[in-house]
């Protein structure tokens, strides 16, 4: 079984490359790296969308919260689909209308300062590396589960990651995803039609009758409380807003309406797949009292022929390299796009912008490994990161949008107010009740506060 796993890996990794490589000439300048020139049909706009959302937090990570509390195990990756949903119906026209390719472009507009556009960069980059630690963290565990070394898995990956990321820019992050998707789609598929086949839903319902698991562990909505519920959905739906991917995505598009339509299918495709991990860990649970990340590998290991085991554990590297992939060229439009040529050299021509892409993703890449071999719950990672950047930025960038008197005095306070009670909770001092969601109150009324105080300014 290990040697098929590692053969199909190996297959797999080539393959991604030599994608890249045949779209490299959507990266022949550096404009075109971050965004292809906006020429992105429905297809390639929604297996990056899908990409950016499932990775191991939906599947490895999925999976040890199916394991620990059965169905609702899917929320987080319910929150992605919502997020989706919201992109299309509320923001997507004004992203590609307004044509910011980063959440500063507009706030710079708005305020006409830059220290709101600044803030915005340096959450995102904070969050961005949790973000990209969070999914080396899964090939960590992969490769624990197969008997090899955890170290040397998050270096392979990010490796060849960092590879195709860095030949095709975000057409190559999209084309690969749109495979990945597929790899990923494919391997679920076959886990759980022989899950069923083997009478692993009665499994579950016996343990739940013999009461070895909770009577909620085939609920989709009772497994958590209201305020853990909350957490898992309410930051990566929110995060739509201000994740730094979705601009980049919105405005490779064609369209206006190819980035909603594109969206809304994203939305719809990452249900299902949601759900189908959460399965797994039940199964996991039950079956070999399996938790955490061990949930997903106990069964793929133990249960699955070799050809069916190489392919989901294919789709577990698949779903880890959809998401790094991406994020690598966010750092490159915020780092790059935004701080290097708005601030340090302006003169700094596209030629030169895209030789320091390489060093650029080399250095956050083991920024990233270093952090993946620090902490151990993927799910908790991405939405600790996902909230902290939407205390950073959500109420600067909405309240800019619904409210013509915020100002940038307003912005800059609703963003330290917002990130110091995030902090606050993160480090375990004070937590406001229910916070995913009350955390934003002090943080608006700093806005408003801080905003009608400074309204003079604004109009001088």
């Amino acid at each position: 079984m290990i040697t098929t796993i590692v053969i199909v890996m190996a297959i797999y990794f080539i393959s991604m490359i030599v994608i890249s490589w045949m779209g490299k000439k959507h990266a022949s300048n550096f404009d075109s790296y971050l965004n292809m020139g906006r020429s992105g049909g429905i297809l390639l706009i929604m297996g990056g969308a899908i990409g950016a959302h499932i990775g191991n937090g939906l599947v490895v990570g999925g999976a040890g919260e199916g394991a620990a509390v059965g169905f609702s195990g899917a929320a987080y990756g319910f929150g992605c689909a919502l997020s989706y949903v919201i992109l299309a119906f509320c923001i997507s026209n004004f992203m590609y209308r307004g044509g910011y390719l980063t959440l500063a472009d507009y706030l710079r507009k708005r305020y006409k300062s830059e220290i709101p556009a600044q803030v915005y960069n340096v959450a995102t980059v904070l969050s961005y590396l949790g973000i990209l630690g969070a999914q080396l963290m899964a090939g960590k565990a992969l490769f624990i589960a197969l008997g090899l070394n955890g170290t040397a898995g998050v270096i392979v990956i990010a490796v060849v990651v960092l590879l195709y990321s860095q030949i095709s820019g975000l057409w190559g992050a999209f084309a690969t995803s749109v495979v990945q998707t597929l790899v990923i789609a494919a391997g679920l598929i076959v886990s759980v039609v022989v899950l069923v086949s083997i009478g692993a839903m009665d499994l579950i319902r016996e343990a739940v009758a013999t009461g070895a698991v909770p009577e909620t562990f085939t609920s989709f909505t009772g497994g958590y409380d209201a305020a853990t519920m909350m957490l898992l959905i309410i930051p990566v739906a929110l995060s739509i807003f201000t994740d730094q991917c979705t601009f980049q995505r919105v405005n490779s598009a064609k369209s206006a309406g190819t980035s909603k339509i594109a969206h809304l299918l994203a939305a719809v495709v990452i249900i299902p797949l949601s759900i189908a991990p959460t399965f797994v860990g039940m199964y996991g649970a039950v079956k070999f009292g399996a938790t955490g990340n061990d949930a997903f590998f106990s069964v793929v290991m133990n249960i699955l022929p070799p050809v069916a085991a190489a392919l989901i554990v294919t789709a577990v590297v698949a779903a880890v390299m959809s998401t790094i992939d991406s994020a690598l060229i966010a750092f490159s439009a915020v780092l790059l796009n935004d701080i290097y040529k708005g601030y340090i050299d302006r003169e700094a021509t596209p030629e030169k912008l895209s030789k320091m892409t390489l060093g650029l993703n080399i250095g956050v890449t083991v920024i990233g490994i270093v952090i993946a071999l620090s902490f151990g719950s993927i799910v908790s990672v991405l939405s600790n990161t996902y909230m902290f950047l939407c205390a950073a930025c959500l109420i600067p960038f909405l309240g800019g949008i619904l409210w013509k008197k915020g100002t940038p005095a307003g912005a800059v306070a609703s963003s330290v107010v917002g990130v110091g009670f995030e902090l606050l909770e993160l480090l375990g001092i004070y937590a406001l009740p229910f916070s995913t969601i009350t955390v934003f109150i002090p943080s608006l009324i700093a806005f408003a506060a801080v905003s009608m105080m400074t309204q003079k300014q604004l109009i001088d």
